[in-house]
């Protein structure tokens, strides 16, 4: 007769992402994971298998819920200007919080040890990709409504702004906040610039 669960996968794939998310893939250990989800090691090769199934389910988890929430206002077809500074300000919120900096649990993954990890860096490029596409999409329809010069190169635009957002990754770990709000700043200003 099967064991019954003894957790909820979905709280519990939660809890590893942040353990994750705070750690990196290097730095966690199962006893890091069991310790902050009350998993046993067993239930949770059970349910997603080794350390590495784990953190590439976490990687989708993240994904399909704060990349979501962050990018899919840029993704909508009325999507503009406005969408993209939404973006920045929730980042510059992020960075002036008060919390212990995290950054993003993918863009963090791409600059660890992991790239030569063929599934990590599929999601990894999956992401940025659609973080460009997203921008660009924004951009185009700016441009479309008269919100950005005409003679600006939009995906020259959205590759700046993909850039913009990687080096807040860094900077969030690396700088004070109020560093990290006048980087932000600077970029909005170079996007308003562009109107």
């Amino acid at each position: 007769m099967a064991r019954p669960r003894e957790f909820e996968p979905n709280e519990a794939l939660n809890q590893a992402m942040m353990v994750f998310w705070r750690k990196g893939y290097e730095d966690t250990s199962m006893a890091d994971l069991v310790e902050a989800t009350g998993v046993s090691r067993y239930g949770f090769y059970n349910e997603f298998g080794d350390k590495h199934d784990l953190f590439l389910k976490c990687i989708d988890h993240y994904a399909q819920t704060s990349i979501e929430m962050i990018l899919s206002p840029m993704e909508k077809p009325d999507a503009s200007l406005a969408d993209i500074r939404h973006y920045f300000n929730q980042l510059l919120r992020d960075a002036t919080s008060g919390r212990p900096p995290m950054g993003c649990l993918i863009g963090n993954t791409a600059i660890s040890s992991l790239e030569w990890d063929s599934a990590v860096s599929n999601r990894i490029q999956y992401h940025f990709g659609r973080m460009r596409a997203a921008f660009l999409n924004a951009l185009q329809n700016a441009a479309r409504q008269g919100q950005l010069n005409t003679t600006h190169d939009v995906e020259a635009l959205a590759d700046y702004l993909v850039g913009v957002a990687n080096g807040y990754l860094a900077c969030v770990r690396s700088m004070s906040p109020e560093a990290v709000e006048r980087y932000l700043q600077i970029a909005l200003e170079k996007l308003e610039k562009q109107a």
